[in-house]
């Protein structure tokens, strides 16, 4: 939830901005937000279904028990960490463009919080995963196993977004984006590339 906070201030400092491109950024963030933090969301309800817990304190070791939801929520944590080849990174590369392209050398500091912000990203999203890594807990109040299939699907379809956006961006998320864009924008959007 914290790190939800902090990807919804990303998106506020992208429309406060101001610029079209800066607009189209924070729609794309906001999409790709959504994708990669409900897969996240999910795989936490997972996690304390399966072991009877959310508490961080003595989750540990969860890859031995839960391998492939661990596998999913790994590669969500990626995507929220910007890791290439996923969705996050190409709206959080936007980002960074546009504070460099805005910030210029007299608003520098723009990029610095840019590259502050991208560093939390990566800082949480490595503490969510961490939960999966070291000795599987003693402690926890149930022995956790795999899911039921349809408890994990809809965390494997998002997560399989996370990746086809990531990868295919133009074929698969452009037209949604554009549509967006033209909807807050007006015809005039920007010209933008959502290649990788």
């Amino acid at each position: 939830a914290y790190s939800t906070i902090s990807h919804l201030g990303l998106i506020t400092v992208l429309l406060g901005i101001g610029t079209p491109l800066s607009v189209v950024a924070a729609i794309f963030h906001t999409l790709n937000h959504a994708v990669f933090k409900a897969s996240l969301f999910m795989a936490a309800g997972i996690i304390d279904h399966e072991t009877g817990t959310r508490d961080m304190r003595i989750l540990r070791g969860l890859y031995k028990a839960i391998p492939f939801t661990a596998t999913l929520a790994i590669v969500a944590s990626a995507s929220m960490a910007g890791v290439p080849l996923l969705n996050g990174f190409l709206s959080k590369e936007m980002f960074f463009a546009e504070t460099v392209h805005v910030g210029g050398t007299e608003h520098w500091w723009m990029s610095y919080a840019a590259v502050a912000m991208g560093i939390f990203s990566v800082a949480y999203s490595l503490r969510f995963i961490s939960v999966f890594f070291g000795q599987l807990s003693a402690s926890l109040p149930q022995a956790p196993h795999e899911p039921p299939r349809w408890m994990r699907f809809p965390v494997e379809l998002l997560v399989l977004l996370c990746v086809i956006v990531g990868m295919l961006p133009e074929l698969t998320v452009g037209p949604f984006l554009a549509f967006a864009a033209v909807s807050v924008l007006g015809e005039d959007i920007p010209a933008y590339n959502l290649g990788i």
